[in-house]
Order: C-alpha cells, then sequence, then structure tokens
C-alpha cells in the first residue's frame, strides 16, 4: 500500500476492520508485511485515531507508537503492565501493594492514581472509553487489534488526566462470517492458556462474536509463608490459604462484540468481564531498618526485633527465589465494561458518533507490604497490644487489607466535519464515578488472625484503619480543527472547557482509639470534603506538508488534572505546558520511515502520591504530622517539574520480508520549585503551595520511575511459503531503559537510606516469537505452532520501591517466562 503524507480523509468506521487487516507495519515497535508481487516493497500504512478519527500515521501530528497485532504477539503484551518500554520515554511498572496498579512514566512525569480521590497523569482508553480507575485497567486485553501510546498532554481531545500522554486500546470488530480460533499454550512454571473465539456468521445486518480466555502459571518466588489458613469470616471475608508462589497468574475472561450495519448508521456494542485471583507479586525489605527516624522508643523496639531476626532484610539486589509473605493472599478481583457506540455517516462532510460506556471494578487483595516477616521478640512483643505473644510466634511487620470498588457511566457526542478547507472534530462529555478504595470495614483488629495452621498465633499489628469514599461529576465541550490555508500549510487549533465536581469523606482509626485534640469522641474519625472547579485547555499548531512524503510539525498544548481531596487533604490541579517540533517522513520509496520528535513541557503544581509514614515526627510540624500520621497515602502538590529531550521511531525494509526497527528517547528532568506545606483550617488539610524554595532543608528532590535514555531495537522476517501455504515469522525485540532513580529525595535531612536500592540498574530486556502459521489441515482449517518468550536472559533487578520512613521495601523484574502455543482455526 502506498504510505503518502498527503491529508487522508475520514474513513468510515464500518471499513475499520478490513483496514486494520491491512495494517502490519509500524514505527518503532511494529512490524511490516510485504506484498511479494509488489516490486516497489513498501512499508505498509498505519491507522490510527490519534485525533479521534481514522488517519494515516503520517498524516498525524502527535508523537504516536502504534502496536499491531505482530509487535503485541512478539512482545506478549497482555496486560497494559506488559507494555513497559515499548515505546521511546514511556514505561509501566507494577506498584508494590499486591493489586498490580499500573505506574505510568512518560517524557519525565509519573501518574498512579492509587486511591479513590485521586487521577493519573497518563490516561488509559479502551475502545475511546475513558478507564478512571486504575483498577478498572487490570485486566486480560480482549481481541487487542491495536495499542497507540500518544506522547505530550492530550487535553483537548482526550480530556483531563492526560498531562503526559494517553494509552489508547482498540479492539477488532465482528468480521460477519463463520469462524473459529482455539488456542492452547503451555509454558514454565505450570503455565497454561486457553483463548477460543468463534465468529458468528451475519444475519443480515447484524454480526458478532465471542471470546473466552483463562490463563494460570505458578509465581517466580516461592512463598516461605505458605500453608497459613487465615480466618476473615468475622468480617465477611471468608478464608484462605497462602499460596506456595508469589507473582501466579490465575484469570480468565470473556469478551463479547455485535455490530449492527445499516449502511450510514452502524451501531456496536462491545462486553468485557475479566476475573483475576492470582497471587500479589513478592514484596522484600530491600533497605537497612533506620529507626531513629521513628524515634527512640521505636528505635529500641525495632533494634531488638531486628537482633533476634538476623534474616529480615534481604542482603541482595536481584530476585530472591524465595521470600516470606505469609499475609500475601489470593486477590479477588473483577472487572466488567459495556459499551455501546453509534455512528452516522450524515453525508460526505458530517459524521456524527455517540460512545455510551459503564464501567466497575472491585478487587480485595491481602499483602504484606512491608516484604517481610520474623519472629516476636522480647521487648517488641510487649509494643504490641492484644497479646500475650511469645517469642515463637511469627509476625508480620506491615500488612495491608486492600478493598477497593469503582464503578463509572460516560457519554461522549462527536461530530466530524471534513471539508475543502477545514477538518473539524467537536465534542460533549458527560463522566460520572464513584469510589472506595481503603481497609475492609471492621477489619482493624487481626490480631491471631491466623487461629489455623502451624502457629496459634500469627501476628498482624493493627494500624490505623483508612478507607476513603469519593464521587466525582465531569463534564467537557471540546473542538479541534485543522485548517488547509495552502496546499502545504495546516494550522491547528483546538480548545477544552472542563468542569469538575468532587465530594467524599475519609474515614481513619480503629474503634476503639481513646479520644484526642482532633478527634473528642474517640474512635473513627472522619473527613468530609467538596471540591470544584474548571479548566481550559488548548492546542495551536502548524503542519507543513514538505512533499507528499514529509510532514514537518510544530505545537503548543497543555493538559490538565483536575484537583480534589484524598485522607482529607486537599490538592490542586496540576497542570502541563507543552512545546513540540515533530518531524515524519518516508525515504526509499517508502522503504524507510523516519519519525522524530522534541519536546518541552512544564507540569505545575505536580500531584505526587506520598505515605504517612515517610515523614518523621522529629522533623514535621506538630500540626501537620497530627494530620498524616497512620494516613496511607495522600497526594503531595504545589511542585513544579520541567522536562525536554527527543524520541526517534525509525522502520527499515532492507529487503523482502524483513522489517527492521529502532527506536531512542531521551528525557532531562528537574524540580525547579519544591513548595513548602501550608496548613489552612478550613475543614481539611491543605498542602498546596506558597511561595518557597524547599519543602525541606537540604532538600535534593530528583523525578522517579524515568530513566534518562531508552531504546527498542527489534527485527520481524517473514518468508515466502515453505510448504503448501504454511511461511515462517520470527520476531526478536530488545528493550533497554537507563538506570533508574528510586529514591525521590536523596539530600533530605532525616532520608531513609536507600543504600544499594537508590537506583535500578540499566539492563536489557528481550522478547521473541517463531511462529510457523497457515500449515493447511483440512478443508476450511489451518493450523499455527508459535514458540515464545519473555525476559530471555532473566533480568532480575529490582523494578519498583515504596518507602515507609525506617525502611524501604521493593519487588522486581519478573523472571523469564516461554513457552509453545497450538492455534487452530477455521474461516
Amino acid at each position: 500500500m502506498e504510505n503518502t503524507a498527503v491529508r487522508t480523509p475520514p474513513v468510515h468506521n464500518k471499513l475499520r476492520s478490513s483496514l486494520a487487516l491491512a495494517v502490519t507495519a509500524c514505527v518503532g515497535i511494529g512490524w511490516g508485511g510485504v506484498a511479494f508481487a509488489d516490486a516497489s516493497m513498501q512499508l505498509e500504512e498505519v491507522i490510527v485515531t490519534a485525533q479521534k478519527r481514522l488517519q494515516s500515521m503520517q498524516d498525524v501530528p502527535v508523537a504516536v507508537t502504534a502496536l499491531g497485532k505482530e509487535a503485541l504477539e512478539v512482545n506478549r503484551v497482555l496486560t497494559v503492565n506488559d507494555l513497559n518500554g515499548l515505546a521511546p520515554n514511556f514505561g509501566v511498572r507494577p506498584a508494590v501493594g499486591g493489586v498490580n496498579i499500573p505506574a505510568f512514566n512518560m517524557r519525565g512525569i509519573t501518574g498512579y492514581g492509587l486511591v479513590a480521590g485521586s487521577d493519573k497523569e497518563i490516561s488509559v482508553y479502551l475502545d475511546g472509553v475513558y478507564i478512571g480507575s486504575p483498577r478498572g485497567s487490570i485486566f486480560n486485553l480482549p481481541d487487542t487489534e491495536q495499542v497507540e501510546v500518544l506522547r505530550g498532554p492530550q487535553g483537548t481531545l482526550f480530556g483531563r488526566n492526560a498531562t503526559g500522554g494517553a494509552i489508547s486500546i482498540t479492539t477488532r470488530d465482528p468480521s460477519g462470517e463463520l469462524g473459529f480460533k482455539q488456542l492452547v499454550g503451555v509454558g514454565n512454571r505450570d503455565y497454561l492458556r486457553t483463548v477460543s473465539t468463534l465468529d458468528f456468521p451475519a444475519l443480515g445486518p447484524l454480526s458478532a462474536y465471542v471470546t473466552y480466555t483463562k490463563e494460570e502459571q505458578d509465581g517466580d518466588i516461592d512463598n516461605l509463608g505458605s500453608g497459613i489458613t487465615w480466618d476473615r469470616t468475622a468480617f465477611g471475608y471468608g478464608r484462605d490459604t497462602t499460596d506456595k508462589t508469589l507473582g501466579s497468574i490465575d484469570q480468565q475472561t470473556v469478551f463479547f462484540a455485535a455490530m449492527l450495519d445499516l449502511g450510514d448508521i452502524t451501531v456496536s456494542y462491545k462486553f468485557d468481564y475479566s476475573e483475576d485471583t492470582g497471587t500479589p507479586r513478592a514484596n522484600v525489605m530491600v533497605s537497612e531498618i533506620d529507626a531513629s527516624f521513628l524515634g527512640p522508643q521505636a528505635e529500641l523496639l525495632l533494634d531488638s526485633l531486628q537482633a533476634a531476626n538476623p534474616d529480615l532484610l534481604y542482603k541482595g539486589t536481584s530476585r530472591p527465589n524465595a521470600w516470606n509473605n505469609a499475609f500475601s493472599l489470593a486477590r479477588d478481583q473483577t472487572v466488567e465494561g459495556h459499551r455501546l457506540f453509534a455512528e452516522w455517516e450524515i453525508n460526505d462532510q458530517f459524521t456524527l458518533k455517540n460512545t455510551l460506556a459503564y464501567r466497575k471494578a472491585k478487587v480485595f487483595t491481602p499483602a504484606d507490604i512491608s516484604g517481610t516477616s520474623g519472629w516476636v521478640a522480647g521487648s517488641f512483643a510487649q509494643f504490641l497490644p492484644g497479646g500475650p505473644f511469645s517469642p515463637t510466634d511469627p509476625f508480620c511487620f506491615i500488612c495491608s487489607q486492600s478493598d477497593s470498588k469503582g464503578d463509572q457511566w460516560s457519554d461522549e457526542l462527536q461530530l466530524d466535519y471534513d471539508g475543502e478547507f477545514a477538518t473539524i472534530t467537536t465534542g460533549l462529555l458527560y463522566y460520572s464515578s464513584k469510589d472506595t478504595s481503603g481497609s475492609p470495614p471492621n477489619a482493624a483488629n487481626l490480631y491471631g488472625a491466623a487461629s489455623i495452621g502451624a502457629f496459634p498465633n500469627y501476628v498482624v499489628p493493627r494500624y490505623a484503619q483508612n478507607i476513603s469514599y469519593n464521587e466525582a461529576d465531569s463534564y467537557a465541550a471540546y473542538a479541534q480543527g485543522e485548517f488547509h490555508v495552502t496546499e502545504s500549510i495546516d494550522l491547528l487549533a483546538g480548545i477544552r472547557y472542563t468542569k469538575d465536581d468532587k465530594s467524599g469523606s475519609f474515614v481513619s482509626g480503629l474503634p476503639d482509639d481513646p479520644p484526642t485534640e482532633k478527634n473528642p469522641s474517640g474512635g473513627y474519625w472522619v473527613r468530609d470534603f467538596e471540591w470544584d472547579g474548571d479548566n481550559v485547555d488548548y492546542l495551536l499548531g502548524v503542519n507543513y506538508n514538505f512533499n507528499d512524503y514529509t510532514l514537518i510539525y510544530g505545537k503548543f498544548s497543555t493538559g490538565y488534572v483536575s484537583g480534589g481531596s484524598v485522607a482529607g487533604i486537599a490538592f490542586d490541579p496540576e497542570t502541563s505546558e507543552s512545546w513540540e517540533l515533530g518531524f515524519k517522513a518516508d525515504f526509499l520509496d517508502s522503504r524507510l520511515r523516519t519519525n522524530f520528535a522534541w519536546f518541552d513541557v512544564v507540569y505545575k503544581d505536580y500531584q505526587s502520591p506520598t505515605s504517612g509514614a515517610g515523614f518523621s515526627k522529629e522533623t514535621t510540624a506538630p500540626e501537620l504530622f497530627d494530620q498524616i500520621e497512620g494516613v496511607g497515602t495522600f497526594i503531595l502538590g504545589g511542585g513544579e517539574l520541567k522536562a525536554n529531550g527527543f524520541e526517534l521511531e525509525v522502520s527499515a525494509l532492507p529487503l523482502a520480508g524483513l522489517v527492521v526497527n529502532a527506536s531512542l528517547g531521551y528525557v532531562d528532568t528537574e524540580y525547579t520549585k519544591v513548595n513548602p506545606y501550608v496548613l489552612e483550617s478550613v475543614g481539611a488539610l491543605d498542602l498546596n503551595p506558597a511561595d518557597g524554595d524547599n519543602a525541606y532543608p537540604n532538600s535534593d528532590y530528583r523525578q522517579t520511575l524515568n530513566p534518562e535514555w531508552n531504546a527498542n531495537l527489534g527485527a520481524n522476517y517473514e518468508t515466502n511459503p515453505l510448504f503448501g501455504s504454511a511461511y515462517l515469522t520470527m520476531g526478536v525485540n530488545g528493550i533497554w531503559t537507563d538506570k533508574i532513580r528510586l529514591d525521590q529525595n536523596p539530600g533530605r535531612a532525616a532520608a531513609t537510606p536507600f543504600g544499594k536500592v537508590e537506583f535500578a540498574p540499566a539492563q536489557w530486556v528481550f522478547n521473541a516469537r517463531v511462529a510457523l502459521r497457515n500449515i493447511a489441515l483440512f478443508d476450511s482449517w489451518t493450523g499455527e505452532i508459535a514458540l515464545w518468550g519473555r525476559n530471555l536472559t532473566d533480568e532480575d533487578n529490582i523494578a519498583f520501591v515504596t518507602n515507609f520512613g525506617a525502611f524501604v521495601s521493593g519487588n522486581f523484574q519478573d523472571s523469564r517466562s516461554y513457552g509453545v502455543d497450538f492455534i487452530v482455526n477455521y474461516d
């Protein structure tokens, strides 16, 4: 297919499936097929929706990486956590805590959205539907056709919570032809995956298909605390026994799609449902214990504890073979989504679309988040109420029971206009959500919870119970257009208005807490909050089509993350302002494709999740410490972060059947302001900025989880038929990241001694897949056999850490996995 840089008219949605079948090449990571009868041997065109309409990627003034089916297969992308490093200046890592919440980083910024009331800077969209809760994005990606990674603020078209960028996942539409596909995959650590897909023949204008997926695998770290049964019937969660491994997979997914094609009008419905009962990744205490951070009494207690437990601390920085996380039990997680989409092609110029969606998610995960278990020491036993405990009783130092629920409604109405002098996209959006996160109600007292098993008492110290309730309503109107002022020059302009209303409450404490000044009645205490605000984002830019194969663009764009309150602690909206210059070009008769983007961005009032455990009583103002003590997570606002860098993606077709891909990313980040806390008695603690330079004496803030350099190198080779219709495909991909900072504030006076885990080291991770495809079996049946592997060199470095003030826990790079898939198709 010829690939040019001239404008591509909007493509009717009902042609999307047929177009997508032709899309097998992708800048940077995607793989290209070759029409061998075509002597010109060109890279194929890639169709994306980066501007909410179908366009050639080379025509879009956005730094976008599109991952097609080949790229997703070679890199074994089954969840959003598998996307790490597959686009320049982009990464994703599962956070500590057992629920696999993705922590994204893009162009210098890191987005979490960990608790109810907080949002994330990198948004995830499934078939155009914004997934608000990060827990709602943890599922096996269903029948994925393409994943687009959009870098830079996407404020005008994709809206709030995209100051860093967005991830857009597109699933396939029904084919309308009778078909069946069965995959059975087996691999190491008792891996088993089955995927069954049935395409129904069209009934007049109606077509549909359904897919069922089941996946199981043992974890990569043995749990030395396995076999202990925990009785949680007192607060409605039954009994469960600690599994033999940590990081196991046990999930199943159902996906259904139906489409009604009435000519100028198409209506489609998509449904996804996922259950996950896998075990949390291993959490390991990876730093020394700095008990002085907690005060003299705690120092004596922890010194005696460590003396009684010489193996309390893991001595290495690479993944252990076994560790004790006795409280890390199988999670109970479900995710469900419904999406109703309608499109009306009014005439050659106007197209009207509407997307109505409902999604919900819930997850309950008990996990050892401190990363250590041991034996009760004498003085430590006296410190724990609820005894008596003996030195023969084991304990979990800090354990978490995360119970989260959320649901959301959204409706987006979009009108597209494509005329001779302008192409304009306009829309209206309504979004509403309810979220709850924290400990299960009435589950604070856990002493002696393990009454069945090897020990009469398994000590789980109780801490303040925190539950966050949040409701949010958002309204938006947007418009963005390209105005064709000359044959070669387009002017870009976009604007979006957003109105947000939030309310909720934060419940903390224990049922028998004594009265205090902040909580005169004792027991639980509650902070209620209300927040509302609005924002205008905009984009201005220019496109210059140097020739039919070259696009040069420049733009200024903004982004916005709404403010609110977490744990009764208010924070302001976060904004981003970005300059970007880009160059997209095809050379050598479209056998070489080069895309380049330079950016400079400022993030203001940067929202950073922070644990109350990270603040020392001795160095924090008493009135402030009284508010954050015992708070698991709140949002620290007020920082200003600058980032600049570039992204280069190259795809080449040196000979028939071989596509070579490479990408290189660089980002330099700097905190230009770290503001002091301001305490305001307005019903909530306000940690928003006042004028100032530093939050702490001798502070030396650095951004975390963002490597300065990152690269990707891959190749895919497809042979001519070897016998009959069977041919071979071979793909390999290498992901390189520079060392990654894990300690945000190494210069802080009372800093936790990160020591050997201040950085995650630089590393290469290699993935590969070799498949013999289209093997003729009988009649209309064909087969495929594929060998695959992830992390082939078994890199085992630390990946993510949590700072508890006195110590640090962390998890590690997933270990090597490999297997073989057997596939049969009927069509």
